[in-house]
């Protein structure tokens, strides 16, 4: 995948309800409607063929999945921030 088809702000989302943990609190810190981080999260889904978060009681917890690509999303989020460095 390249990171030029990627929509950036999908790697704040996912950023974001990573460390977060559920999607009103990420809703709160991005500033967006929860229809709207829940919206991301379903594009993210998309894009990477399956679930990066799974719904529980009392949040969301990441797939092995989406904790393989933290890292490395948390990296290309940085270099984008600095200027693609």
């Amino acid at each position: 995948m390249h990171l030029s088809r990627i929509d950036l702000n999908l790697l704040v989302v996912f950023d974001t309800v990573f460390t977060a943990g559920s999607i009103t609190a990420a809703s709160c810190k991005l500033n967006l409607s929860q229809p709207a981080v829940s919206h991301a999260l379903a594009r993210l889904r998309d894009l990477f063929d399956g679930a990066l978060v799974v719904r529980h009681a009392r949040g969301l917890t990441p797939t092995p999945r989406a904790q393989e690509l933290a890292p490395k999303l948390s990296g290309q989020k940085a270099r984008v921030a600095q200027g693609g460095r």
